[in-house]
């Protein structure tokens, strides 16, 4: 007699790895994902719409690794040297930085702006006055 026992697929095992590593807990992942409570207790695989659905809310997760367990967790990103984020306080960091960056620019240009909308009154005013 043949045992027909099935393992849970590499896309359920590298889910359960990156909630457990991000310190998730399963509730917490079923309720935000929108993925039906138990799939990821079930040894089977998983829906192409799961897959979606855990995608669309896990950008940052690298679709070929979630699929075949292979390369980084973590999609490259070019802030700060391109590095795949080890961790979810490292990935926080990581976020952190880039909207600090961001901001920095935001600042920049809205001075650029208030210096050329400042020069520009200036010569509209002379024109109609002079």
């Amino acid at each position: 007699m043949q045992e027909n026992s099935q393992k849970k697929s590499i896309v359920k095992q590298n889910i359960l790895q990156m909630i457990d590593l991000l310190g998730i807990t399963r509730y917490d992942f079923y309720k935000k994902t929108h993925i039906t409570r138990g799939v990821l207790d079930q040894n089977n695989g998983m829906s192409e719409e799961n897959i979606a659905k855990f995608l669309a809310y896990f950008p940052q997760i690298d679709a070929n690794w979630l699929l075949t367990g292979e390369g980084s967790m973590y999609r490259h990103t070019t802030v700060q040297g391109g590095t795949n984020p080890p961790n979810r306080d490292k990935y926080i960091q990581m976020l952190e930085s880039k909207i600090e960056d961001q901001q920095k620019i935001i600042d920049l240009l809205e001075d650029k702006i208030q210096s050329l909308t400042g020069s520009n009154a200036n010569t509209n005013i002379e024109a109609v006055t002079g």
